[in-house]
């Protein structure tokens, strides 16, 4: 069975595609601004590396957010355009749970930040393995709250957010590891949906909703001025 995944919510997201979870072909880009653009020729890639037909895949899995408000709406946009046009069903992942699922081999808890901008980051925690355990539910919040939700524990730190905040992780949590890398989430996405995919959870692209996690900018801007 063929997958598609699309990742626009994160800086280093792309196109990937999968045969039976193996990946077989993969396109990045590490310039978000351009994922519009880009987004259409990249599927079209990946599907001519495997001289395939869009008809020919079996399920879609995008990354749902959070992230980049704007990346979140154009990967769920596209993966909602490309199933309604084929009937091909999709699963909706949390960037934060995919970047965790992503370093799932590591023995200890995993506290994933990515940066949400506005000196805040999209953070969660989880219990590492095949089946990923929420330890901290996602949120939005200042590095420092984030840190305070985690409570004691032999944290391991992930995501460009805790690289970003790598000064508070570390007052925090004295010695902390913050692993190196980017957001890079297409092949834990190939997976994961795989794995939805073969419990019965995909779903017609109609359920597919993005999780902003906090309004966009533009809303923010609209309550600030009503409250001022």
């Amino acid at each position: 069975m063929y997958l598609l995944a699309i990742d626009t919510a994160t800086n280093a997201g792309g196109v990937a595609l999968s045969r039976n979870r193996e990946v077989v072909a993969l396109v990045t880009s590490k310039k978000p601004l351009r994922y519009s653009d880009r987004i259409v020729p990249m599927l079209d890639f990946v599907l001519s590396l495997e001289d395939i037909q869009l008809r020919e895949v079996g399920c879609l899995a995008v990354a749902a957010g959070p992230g980049s408000f704007t990346g979140t709406r154009i990967g769920v946009a596209a993966a909602k355009a490309l199933g309604q046009a084929t009937g091909i069903p999709a699963v909706g992942i949390s960037t934060l749970e995919a970047l965790a699922y992503r370093h799932r081999r590591w023995e200890r808890p995993l506290a994933i930040m990515i940066d949400a901008r506005r000196q805040q980051v999209y953070g969660a925690a989880y219990h590492p393995g095949e089946r990923l355990e929420c330890l901290v539910a996602p949120g939005v919040s200042r590095p420092e709250a984030f840190l305070k939700r985690l409570g004691s524990g032999d944290f391991l730190f992930a995501g460009d957010g805790a690289l970003c905040y790598r000064g508070a992780v570390q007052a925090a949590y004295p010695g902390a590891r913050v692993l190196e890398g980017d957001n890079r989430l297409l092949e834990a996405l190939c997976e994961l949906g795989y794995q939805r995919y073969a419990r019965g959870q995909a779903a017609p692209v109609g359920q597919l909703r993005a999780n902003y996690v906090r309004p966009p900018d533009v809303e923010l801007n609209h309550s600030l001025t009503q409250s001022s």
